[in-house]
């Protein structure tokens, strides 16, 4: 290992960490300016350590920060998970730094604002590159603590205040969850190391992981919002839109890391994956129906997020975990993009739902079918040692080719328009097959799993009701079963309702004086 490697990957987390303790007695330009540069430089370095990662290989850095004497150690992890966690997480924290320079112009509390977004990016990029247990507890604490402060940014908001103290409540119990999980280990292994953890558990030593297994499950379903714990996502939008953006591009995506990073533990717990795989697959399904009635563009992005960190929750119960991984980027990306440019929104008229002929939802299933097998079959063809995930995946990607298929043909547009939706389908089926087979074969080194037959079905089973549901989802104004459906997943089936409840119960609003 090159001996400034561990001075690299400190930096990377200590730059933005720096940088917002500075901000805060800064002017608020010059905090902006800060901020951003820490963050761009985080990057730089975050892709500098990718060279040497492919150079190298993986490796792990121990940084005597004050001597030999002290006993301090800093304990960093260079592979490929680490390293694209670093390289997105970064460049997506200096394009909301640099985009908020222009959104919070003017605002009393811009150099606090950039102090604590700053913070949050450091407390994330510590989770993402420690080998330590208690580290990435203690980060992962001061994640949510900054999270909380920037929901906070307009106090006076009573929305604000109720939202941030719901997710305030939700974090200390994964909070809680993730540090029993670390003892636990500790008490059975001796040791904070996630490499000697791995070691031992790769020998031999699983004592206690089932209940282990159930810990990081539960405090990654809190952290990633799944159901029915989802409901404080949706009602944070009163925060500034590049909070909504970083949260919901990288810090939601925590508990998703979370899995991927202790999937070697996490393997000799398949009743804690089984439950994970079927929490994600049901959170999917609900979300993505609460997401369909929205009529504000934020709270529809929340619920899309929601349903997209179910699905990743599902990857990861199956043990698709190269693919997860590939969904966080991607999903991190999109989302980034959909919330900074969210105002580009206001005064688009909202597309009419399309009547999905029959015909064409039974050629959409055919033909949807049709190219994912013959993209399979063909990507088998060109490179055999390309493995394909688990075949529920497969069925998810025919079902939304069928839909968009259906969508293409019910509109009448003709021959040139037919060709042209079957060519877009092809090439999507054909890219969403590669990434599958890259990104199994790029992670190698995660574990593999060998989910139960029976919950393959139903997880096929949920999707095939998902698409049911959305392909008569055009009728349902003309019956009152639908309007009433409509009315109740407006209001997210009132799951918020009770949660806030609970909430005025457990940490009552003071009465105005």
């Amino acid at each position: 290992m090159r001996s400034f490697l561990p001075f690299l990957l400190a930096a990377i987390p200590l730059l933005p960490l720096v940088a917002g303790l500075f901000a805060r007695g800064s002017l608020p330009a010059v905090a902006g300016q800060l901020t951003t540069l820490a963050a761009r430089l985080s990057a730089l370095l975050a892709v500098t350590a990718a060279i040497f990662l492919l150079v190298d290989g993986p490796s792990t850095a121990r940084w005597l920060p004050f001597g030999q004497d002290t006993g301090l150690t800093v304990f960093l992890r260079l592979d490929a998970i680490s390293v694209v966690m670093a390289v997105l997480v970064s460049f997506l924290g200096a394009i909301v730094l640099k985009f908020s320079q222009h959104y919070i112009s003017g605002d009393a509390g811009q150099a606090r604002f950039f102090s604590w977004m700053s913070l949050a990016l450091a407390s994330v990029l510590t989770v993402v590159l420690s080998n330590h247990l208690l580290v990435i507890a203690a980060a992962w604490v001061m994640t949510s603590l900054s999270l909380h402060r920037l929901l906070l940014h307009y106090p006076g908001r009573a929305g604000a205040l109720f939202s941030a103290r719901k997710k305030f409540v939700v974090s200390r119990l994964a909070d809680v969850l993730l540090l029993a999980a670390a003892v636990l280990l500790y008490r059975s292994h001796g040791t904070w190391e996630l490499d000697t953890l791995f070691a031992a558990v790769a020998a031999g030593k699983t004592e206690g992981l089932p209940l282990v297994g159930f810990l990081i499950v539960g405090c990654a379903a809190l952290k990633s919002a799944q159901f029915p714990f989802h409901s404080w996502l949706p009602d944070t939008m009163e925060t500034p839109t590049p909070v909504s953006a970083f949260m919901h591009a990288g810090i939601i995506n925590a508990g998703g890391f979370l899995v991927i990073r202790l999937s070697p533990l996490l393997v000799h717990a398949p009743a804690a994956l089984t439950t994970l795989a079927l929490l994600g697959a049901l959170t999917a399904a609900f979300a993505a129906v609460v997401m369909l009635a929205q009529p504000s563009v934020k709270r529809a992005l929340a619920y899309s997020t929601i349903a997209q960190m179910g699905f990743m929750m599902l990857q990861c119960g199956l043990g698709a975990y190269g693919l997860a991984l590939l969904h966080i980027v991607a999903h991190s990306l999109y989302k980034a993009h959909a919330f900074l440019t969210a105002g580009s929104t206001i005064g688009a008229v909202p597309r009419a739902a399309i009547k999905l002929k029959t015909p064409a939802l039974t050629l959409g299933v055919l033909g949807g079918a049709l190219l994912v097998a013959g993209g399979a079959t063909a990507l088998q063809a060109l490179a055999p040692a390309a493995p394909l995930h688990l075949g529920v995946f497969a069925v998810v990607l025919a079902l939304a080719l069928a839909y968009g298929l259906a969508r293409t043909w019910s509109t009448g547009g003709g021959t040139r328009t037919s060709l042209r939706g079957i060519a877009v389908a092809a090439t999507i089926a054909l890219a969403s097959l590669g990434l599958h087979a890259g990104a199994s074969a790029l992670f190698t080194d995660l574990p593999a799993v060998s989910p139960e037959p029976v919950v393959l079905a139903l997880v096929g089973g949920v999707f095939v009701a998902l698409f049911i549901f959305q392909s008569l989802l055009w009728r349902a104004a003309h019956y009152a079963l639908g309007r009433r459906l409509y009315v109740h997943a407006l209001n997210g089936f009132y799951l918020g309702t009770y949660a806030n409840r609970l909430l005025g119960v457990l940490w009552p609003r003071r009465q105005a004086a």
